[in-house]
């Protein structure tokens, strides 16, 4: 004998394509939104590396009457971040004095930027000056770009 179906019992076809359709549309606008929230997290995390940059910098000229002209003499510890004569480096940024530290200036100068790498290449440059003054433009370079704000 055959058993008949009973109604409501399980799923159609239709049914199915439909909920994966659904997900899919979903998906198609969290995704981004996720991968935007990625990049400003990582470039707050590089913003207050370059503040606590910043801040040992003023600590050194007052101490010393020059800044350091180089960022691992700097000593600034943070997870994910590696220093060496030339750049402080994470997955996300290399950070350097560009252009370099000008102890000879009255008063001395430095430019802290910050290039982005891989995936957060879409997001800008940083920069911080011995003046205090932020800013993001777009590309991969310290030079003047379009500004995306800090």
């Amino acid at each position: 004998m055959h058993k008949k179906r009973r109604p409501g019992f399980g799923f159609t076809i239709l049914e199915l394509m439909i909920v994966v359709a659904i997900i899919g549309i979903l998906s198609a606008i969290a995704y981004p939104n996720y991968q935007s929230y990625l990049r400003r997290s990582n470039r707050s995390d590089a913003e207050q590396y370059m503040m606590k940059m910043q801040t040992r910098q003023q600590q050194l000229l007052l101490e010393q009457r020059a800044y350091a002209s180089a960022p691992n003499a700097l000593n600034v510890l943070a997870s994910g971040w590696t220093c060496t004569a030339a750049n402080c480096t994470s997955t996300r940024y290399t950070i350097s004095f560009n252009p370099a530290v000008d102890n000879t200036a009255t008063p001395p100068s430095y430019t802290i930027c910050a290039v982005p790498q891989g995936t957060q290449v879409a997001d800008g440059t940083l920069m911080l000056t011995s003046t205090g003054s932020k800013s993001r433009v777009s590309g991969t370079s310290c030079a003047a770009g379009t500004d995306l704000g800090w």
